[in-house]
């Protein structure tokens, strides 16, 4: 299985659990360099400490790639899957298969926990902190976009377009982030 087909997949596996998908124009941050590399004191096996958690049981990070689960194909650094840091976040920032959009996942690690995070479209409080964010700053850099559901209209994706650091740390920081999840060797 390709990193596309996988992307795809787990894209397929978000619209049908009813998850609203939120995307960004491009890699975050903005204006960043890519690394090339995890650092190395993430390699490794991870486990969650959650039974239900949305990534998969267990986590594998080697230096250029990283695997959700068992038996699933490797997010591997390159154009399609971007790695920087920012604001003590290390954000895999994933091309979406259908749009030049990018989805992100964030993580931070605190001695031997795996922190990961994301932008969660079904949760209207942090829509409403994005909303507020975006809207104030910058006025057209939040875009809501519906699909018809047989006969009612529904959200299916955000798309946030913060036009510069200081407002996606705004985001971060400025409580936009759903917890997904702990990791712990």
């Amino acid at each position: 299985m390709k990193p596309s087909t996988l992307i795809l997949s787990l894209g397929a596996l978000i619209l049908f659990t009813g998850c609203v998908e939120v995307t960004f124009t491009e890699p975050m941050p903005l204006n960043r360099r890519d690394k090339t590399h995890f650092p190395n004191s993430w390699l490794g096996e991870w486990t969650s400490t959650a039974q239900d958690d949305d990534l998969g049981e267990h986590l594998t990070i080697n230096p250029q790639y990283v695997t959700f689960g068992t038996g699933t194909e490797a997010l591997v650094l390159g154009t399609e899957n971007v790695l920087r840091k920012f604001a003590g976040y290390h954000i895999l920032s994933t091309k979406t298969e259908d749009s030049e959009r990018w989805g992100l996942l964030l993580a931070k690690r605190s001695k031997d926990v795996l922190h990961v995070y994301e932008f969660d479209g079904s949760d209207d409080e942090k829509v409403a902190i994005w909303e507020e964010i975006l809207k104030s700053n910058e006025g057209e850099a939040f875009e809501v976009v519906k699909e018809m559901d047989g006969a009612q209209e529904k959200v299916s994706e955000y798309k946030l377009n913060p036009k510069n650091n200081r407002i996606f740390r705004a985001l971060i920081r400025g409580g936009g982030l759903t917890h997904i999840g702990d990791y712990v060797r």
